[in-house]
C-alpha cells in the first residue's frame, strides 16, 4: 500500500519537473530537522514555483472530505504565504480532496474564513489546479 499523500505528490512533482523543464525554477521546502532527523522547525510552506509570468508559493494538504478543517499550523502558514502574497506572488493551499480533486484556495480565501470566525472551507467554489495546462503545457 503506497504511503499517505503518494499520488499527491507525485502529481505535484510532475508539475515542478516540467516547470525546471520550461526554464523555470520549482521546489519542495522541508521542515528544519537536526542530522538525526530531529525536528526543529517546519516550513513555512511546502513549494515555491517561478517562471516570469507566474511566481507562487502554496502549501499542500490532503482532506478524506469535501471539506478542509484548518489547523494552527495552517494558520501559521497562512501568515507566512500573505507575506508572499503582498510582494506579487501568487499564494494559496492546495488541497486534494476526496477523490483526488485537487482545488486552489487563494490565502485571501483562508484570512475571510478564518475572519468569519470558521475553520472551514469546502471543495465546491474553488477553482481547479491544473497548473501544466495553466502554463500552456500538455500533461504527459
Amino acid at each position: 500500500m503506497p504511503r499517505r499523500g503518494y499520488q499527491f505528490e507525485n502529481q505535484i512533482q510532475k508539475v515542478c519537473d516540467y516547470v525546471e523543464a520550461i526554464g523555470g525554477h520549482a521546489h519542495k521546502n522541508y521542515a528544519e530537522r537536526l542530522q538525526d532527523g530531529t525536528y526543529i522547525k517546519g516550513e513555512p510552506f511546502d513549494y515555491e514555483i517561478f517562471l516570469p509570468n507566474y511566481k507562487a508559493v502554496f502549501d499542500a494538504k490532503e482532506c478524506k472530505t469535501r471539506k478542509w478543517h484548518m489547523v494552527d499550523k495552517d494558520i501559521k502558514q497562512c501568515d507566512e504565504m500573505k507575506k508572499c502574497k503582498n510582494a506579487g506572488f501568487k499564494a494559496y493551499f492546495l488541497i486534494c480532496f476526496e477523490g483526488n480533486d485537487v482545488r486552489m484556495i487563494d490565502v485571501d480565501t483562508v484570512i475571510t474564513t478564518l475572519k468569519h470566525g470558521s475553520k472551514t472551507i469546502s471543495a465546491e467554489g474553488n477553482p481547479s489546479w491544473d497548473l501544466i495546462k495553466i502554463l500552456g503545457g500538455t500533461q504527459k
